[in-house]
């Protein structure tokens, strides 16, 4: 399932990358522009707007109104069953939505600090923003709060160890 969101749910938006799915996100985008890359990219529009989910959408929306953006995601998988597969986490960038690759650790020995470098097996780059990822204590903090968010119906496989 391919997602678009509002201007209203950005930290949304990065969650659903880091679980894997494909989510557009653009915070000054119209509502016409909206609408129309959710129709031509084939996305569920994810909303705050009632004014904006009122209108016509052929491949639907979901208006939600809570403020938290975990119990948005909690949301999101519940009413739209969604299918959480513990393999495709942080594989997407949270900020640009690309599919990350691993590096090679020493192609990039200038621009990540030496102790990443010495403590971290793999390191992923977004192909489009440059940015790095790899599983630091951020990665765990950002696992505790999803493993609490996403339904157990909702889970695929196993979550994986931190």
């Amino acid at each position: 399932m391919k997602f678009i969101c509002d201007d209203n749910l950005g930290k949304l938006a990065s969650y659903l990358r880091i679980l894997g799915f494909d989510t557009s996100f653009d915070e000054d985008i119209d509502d016409n522009s909206l609408l129309k890359t959710a129709s031509f990219e084939k996305r569920t529009l994810l909303t705050r707007d009632r004014k904006l989910a009122s209108r016509t959408h052929p491949y639907g929306f979901l208006l939600i109104e809570d403020d938290d953006p975990l119990r948005q995601l909690n949301i999101v998988a519940t009413e739209l069953d969604l299918k959480v597969d513990p393999r495709n986490l942080f594989n997407r960038c949270s900020k640009c939505n690309e599919i990350c690759h691993t590096v090679d650790k020493d192609a990039i020995t200038e621009e990540v600090f030496p102790f990443i470098l010495k403590t971290q097996d793999t390191i992923k780059q977004c192909p489009s923003c440059k940015r790095y990822y790899w599983k630091g204590s951020h990665y765990k903090n950002i696992l505790k709060k999803l493993i609490a968010a996403v339904p157990k119906k909702a889970l695929t496989g196993t979550w994986p160890e931190f």
